[in-house]
């Protein structure tokens, strides 16, 4: 996929994202209520969005704080693949962004809001982001029930991701720990692997995937990139960490 340019973006949800249908014949909105909770939403696919309430043992009983919602996942994997003394990454494009008011700090949000700029907000989204392939364990091989063992669910799905995504081919897969992007939204921590790259294919990313070219990088090379902030995934930088490899 060309890069370089913006290959995606998002909107505000509205009244007409509800009938449309994507090119590969698909629901465009397929969040659905959860079955308990004021605003939850899940999505078969992997994913849920549960609005809860924090309390707080406070005087010998538990009191109520405030609102917030939190992200819980299907498992999955983050994979640091190496060739060599190289690491296997691949071009995503996210919708993240710079802060459009960026001298708010923390008038941030309420300005946005007062200001009404959501929509502004949301168009200057979209860029091009180097990752370590990742992903949830696929439905389909869940659903053919081959092992009740995660591990093993974990590593195989390691497998699929690294050859879909970046068109790595993987071997000696080993779960190397946990990592949980963000504890206050995220409810689950995700796996990280790390293998040996024996090959190098054409990817075959999924219809829903924005992904570009794969490729492989040095330390010195990431250690550059992460010095001048265009090399700043979160989850890709702690899973490095996890498999020994310093960016300093």
């Amino acid at each position: 996929m060309e890069m370089g340019k913006k290959n995606g973006g998002i909107e505000l949800l509205a009244e007409e994202h509800f009938s449309q249908q994507n090119p590969w014949g698909q629901t465009v909105v397929g969040w659905q209520p959860t079955s308990q909770g004021i605003g939850g939403l899940h999505n078969p696919r992997g994913y849920a969005i549960l609005r809860v309430v924090l309390t707080k043992l406070a005087e010998e009983k538990m009191v109520p704080l405030y609102d917030q919602p939190v992200i819980v996942e299907n498992a999955g994997s983050i994979i640091i693949a190496q060739l060599g003394q190289k690491i296997g990454l691949v071009k995503n494009f996210r919708m993240v962004g710079e802060r459009i008011l960026p001298d708010a700090a923390a008038m941030y949000i309420k300005q946005l809001n007062e200001n009404y700029l959501w929509e502004e907000l949301v168009n200057s989204l979209g860029q091009w982001k180097l990752e370590a392939p990742r992903g949830l364990i696929p439905l389909e091989v869940a659903e053919k029930g081959e092992t009740k063992d995660i591990e093993k669910f974990i590593l195989k799905t390691a497998k699929i991701e690294s050859l879909q995504e970046a068109g790595f081919r993987i071997t000696n897969a080993k779960v190397m720990g946990k990592v949980n992007p963000n504890s206050t939204f995220f409810v689950h921590s995700q796996w990280v692997v790390y293998a040996k790259i024996e090959g190098v294919e054409k990817s075959r990313p999924e219809n829903l995937e924005i992904i570009g070219n794969s490729k492989l990088y040095s330390l010195d090379e990431l250690r550059e990139l992460n010095r001048s902030g265009e090399f700043d995934d979160g989850l890709t930088l702690a899973a490095m960490a996890m498999c020994g490899l310093s960016l300093r």
